[in-house]
């Protein structure tokens, strides 16, 4: 064999060596999960249509299921609940009412079906309820958009939180500024951060009125 196929085929040798150690030390790198064909179409957040089940004059009934593995936007009407993934309390488990919206609690790992009611109150703003009754993760954000053209430009306007079985709705922003009612101009959205389900109503908010009378005479769904 000459020399120079004796040099070539050290080099060769040499390059396959330093190769295979390369792949080696790939392999062994600490935080370099492969990336595979299920975690690159793994949902990061899931948008629908709550199912329309009745209506009667200007009262929807619509339903959805909200499915804690992922993030969710559910569209209601004319309106729209953001969810995180993650985001509702256990139920079974967690306690609710005042007092409790910030304590800890297990977050629901399963799905759970909403009943939604829209209409719309004597002063001609949107109402809903929610079914059943529930409280969210403290740590996470669910966001409420409710559709006034009416008042979206008007700061008087607050969501007022209207709990189930009560002729009175509350202010909460006023101990809980972090729930306090955002607007947008521009799409004629009220919306803000809520800690738990049961009924909002838009409402003139008169100089940090605490309450505000509820139009629901039907004390549920």
């Amino acid at each position: 064999m000459s020399r120079t196929a004796i040099v070539r085929r050290a080099a060769l040798t040499a390059s396959l060596t330093l190769l295979g150690g390369l792949v080696t030390a790939c392999a062994d790198a600490p935080g370099t999960a492969p990336v595979t064909a299920e975690s690159t179409l793994a949902p990061r957040e899931v948008t629908s249509r709550a199912t329309l089940i009745g209506t009667a004059g200007d009262t929807t009934l619509h339903q959805f299921t909200y499915s804690p593995s992922a993030a969710q936007t559910e569209r209601i009407g004319a309106h729209e609940i953001r969810f995180p993934a993650g985001a509702v309390c256990d139920p079974s488990t967690s306690s609710y009412g005042p007092g409790t919206w910030d304590a800890p609690c297990t977050p629901l790992a399963s799905a759970i079906t909403f009943t939604v009611r829209t209409w719309t109150d004597a002063a001609g703003h949107p109402r809903v309820r929610f079914s059943p009754d529930v409280r969210f993760v403290p740590t996470q954000t669910v966001t409420l958009y409710l559709y006034d053209k009416a008042t979206a430009l008007d700061k008087k306007y607050q969501a007022f939180w209207c709990p189930t079985g009560s002729r009175t709705c509350i202010n909460e922003s006023l101990a809980d500024p972090s729930v306090r009612t955002q607007r947008d101009p521009g799409t004629f959205y009220l919306y803000g951060r809520i800690k738990h389900f049961s009924g909002y109503n838009v409402v003139v908010d008169r100089s940090g009125d605490e309450t505000a009378p509820s139009d629901d005479t039907s004390f549920g769904m």
